[in-house]
């Protein structure tokens, strides 16, 4: 029977303080740095990682007993109190929000909540005195100690040195930017994110490998990958708790040495937990040697990570375009449908043509709606549910609108990171082998897009459930035997990006844009806004140019312009725009010789011009030239102290409007001797 999850109440505790401190950006000065590479990121959290972060702490007042990340100690032992007085700590949440208010836990900050168990559970949202800014153009630091802007991703990290500062600077930012715009760098746990549970001892080993390889045809794919030459190396994401490569079922295999521990900030990838060697053992078992594997380590030995760690984890795996990421983890939550802090990732892989194949989560008994799962919840990940060897859905596996397919999940036995082989239930199962048939996908066309994959998924799908989608099988499990053989369909649904639109600038007959190429273009489609109406389709050029002249515009006029990107019947979506006036390049002015080597410039005024800025050199390439701006109302400039020898003068219209500011093109140069 499938379950509703209780909505969770959230109290904040301030501990220490009774107020906010008041924190302005002018206390100090931060040591701000551009990032340039995701593992300057992993060094900050490393650098600023300690020893004593936990992901959730959950107090049982029956048998004064707190569970902390998974280990279970007395609550005077953990609480550091006597057992006299656990009881009155743990009578109600105003008693035990009264404990952490208490002097001993200085600029600590909790949030305590009733569970549905009647627990109280416990987690403390600054423990990494980190925030994450969805911009990066974020003025006010608050009292930051570091700042990192992410240009990449349009995000700015603030570092700060207590988290009482950290609290109160998010607060302010948030009423600046909104809650999903900024929040805490968050601490969580494996055992609470991936989704796998242990296979119980009782059930016997009945193979060496997952039973849904032959489902799902992939041990035909990797005969027929090898005889049609489909040898071209396909790079597999994994973002995961590590892998243990010394494993048998990865020989033979690359693991790419473009891997990464997130957490740590270093090469070391090494699985002490065993949830990633699984899920790569899934994918290594499916899949032919020329699929590789990168491993982003993304938790540490006690099974902890952060939100910034996983995303940027997320954010490097883009960067290098792997063919898929595997996302075999999801935080449940009654609120997780609001959560967006993987969102801006995801859309930028699923841009790039990357596809993002997430575990729908795990609730024992009848799961709970994959709303309440997040990033499987989110519309542009392929949300991935599970089943057993018999066909019918897995009694654990999350359910909803949000299920895209169904995958073998239940006692699927792979690779374990003590170096043998491990069976374990859950999505996390079920997703890598959806992640492998996405890898075969790409290996025979690399940039077809997402939703060209998914088109092609669903194309191989078995129905498994109610005839068409439904909420426990999505459209069903790809069954790919024939793939090779039938070839790639949606051939057509290509990746293409937005061309990036670099300049708009008034030129010599008209106005110039210039763009960067954009992968999958075979033409250009170039659209031009006048101020008040509509878009319009103003040229289309071929995909070797570069640069446009719009020779249509009218002296004063506002332009918006934007390039798409197009390719056999599909436009890409529309990239940045760039505004500016149309100004008519200025006639030459007029020079005069006047006695002490003085030249006197004269011009024509005209409209829409906010000054003249005039250059003058001694050489007609302007090299080391002198400007000079001049008001709108003057006509003329008189030049002084000039020395003998030729001089070169021109001139060009400057026009600023509220916050647009254009240039015209220069004029032609004059010429002009001083005796």
């Amino acid at each position: 029977m499938h379950k509703k999850l209780t909505a969770m109440v959230l109290i904040t505790v301030l501990c220490g303080l009774v107020v906010f401190p008041d924190v302005q950006a002018t206390q100090n000065i931060p040591a701000e740095k551009n990032v340039s590479a995701y593992k300057e990121i992993s060094g900050l959290i490393a650098d600023t990682w300690e020893e004593d972060y936990f992901g959730k702490m959950v107090v049982d007042p029956d048998s004064n007993t707190v569970e902390k990340d998974g280990i279970t100690k007395e609550i005077s032992e953990e609480f550091g109190i006597s057992e006299k007085k656990t009881e009155k700590i743990t009578q109600s949440l105003s008693a035990m929000e009264q404990y952490l208010n208490s002097e001993s836990k200085e600029d600590e900050v909790f949030e305590v909540e009733n569970n549905e168990d009647g627990n109280m559970e416990i987690t403390a949202p600054f423990q990494t005195k980190r925030l994450i800014v969805e911009r990066e153009d974020v003025p006010e630091t608050y009292g930051a100690e570091m700042v990192y802007r992410n240009d990449m991703d349009h995000e700015t990290i603030l570092q700060f040195k207590t988290q009482e500062e950290t609290e109160a600077a998010c607060r302010k930012l948030q009423i600046k930017y909104g809650k999903t715009s900024c929040y805490p760098d968050r601490i969580v746990s494996v055992n609470e994110m991936t989704q796998g549970v242990p296979v119980t001892e009782t059930q016997s080993l009945s193979q060496n490998y997952s039973w849904g390889v032959p489902y799902m045809g992939f041990d035909a794919l990797k005969v027929q990958a090898g005889e049609k030459g489909y040898q071209n190396p396909v790079t597999v994401a994994v973002i995961d708790t590590g892998i243990n490569k010394s494993n048998f079922m990865f020989r033979g295999r690359t693991i790419s040495p473009n891997s990464y521990n997130f957490v740590s900030g270093n090469k070391k990838i090494e699985d002490l937990i065993g949830h990633g060697t699984h899920v790569s053992g899934i994918i290594a078992d499916s899949t032919p040697a020329n699929v590789q594997i990168l491993m982003l380590k993304v938790a540490n030995e006690k099974g902890l990570s952060s939100l910034l760690t996983i995303k940027t984890a997320m954010q490097y795996a883009v960067k290098l375009h792997v063919a898929v990421i595997n996302l075999s983890l999801g935080f449940i939550d009654a609120e997780a449908s609001k959560y967006n802090y993987l969102n801006g990732i995801i859309d930028k892989a699923y841009e790039h043509g990357i596809p993002v194949c997430a575990a729908a989560g795990n609730v024992e008994s009848g799961g709970v709606n994959v709303k309440y799962c997040y990033p499987a919840c989110y519309d542009k990940t392929i949300t991935v549910a599970a089943f057993n060897q018999d066909g019918t859905v897995a009694n654990y596996s999350n359910w909803g609108n949000a299920i895209d397919f169904a995958a073998p999940g239940t006692e699927i036995y792979s690779a374990d990171y003590k170096g043998t082989l491990r069976g374990m239930s859950g999505t996390s199962m079920a997703a890598p082998h959806i992640t492998a048939a996405i890898a075969y996908i790409k290996m025979m066309q690399s940039n077809l897009s997402v939703s060209g994959v998914y088109k092609e998924l669903k194309t191989y799908c078995k129905d498994m459930g109610v005839r068409g989608k439904d909420t426990d099988f999505g459209w069903g499990c790809p069954i790919l035997s024939n793939l090779m053989s039938r070839q790639i369909v949606y051939r057509n649904e290509i990746v293409i990006l937005r061309p990036s639109l670099i300049k708009a600038s008034n030129v010599t007959g008209g106005i110039r844009l210039t763009w960067k190429r954009a992968a999958g273009a075979a033409k250009y489609c170039i659209y031009r806004k006048e101020s008040g109406k509509v878009w319009k389709k103003i040229a289309t050029v071929s995909r070797q140019m570069t640069s446009y002249v719009d020779k249509k515009g009218k002296n004063g006029k506002k332009y918006t312009y934007r390039i798409r990107a197009y390719n056999m019947g599909r436009y890409g979506n529309p990239g940045n725009e760039k505004t500016l006036y149309c100004l008519i390049k200025p006639g030459k002015g007029k020079l005069k010789k006047k006695s002490g080597r003085k030249v006197m410039m004269t011009w024509k005024k005209k409209r829409y011009v906010s000054k003249y800025q005039i250059q003058y050199a001694r050489n007609a390439a302007f090299k080391k030239a002198k400007s000079v701006s001049v008001d709108r109302k003057q006509s003329s400039l008189l030049t002084k102290k000039l020395k003998k020898g030729h001089y070169y003068f021109r001139i060009r219209y400057y026009y600023k409007k509220g916050s647009i500011k254009s240039w015209s093109a220069w004029s032609k140069t004059e010429k002009i001797r001083i005796p």
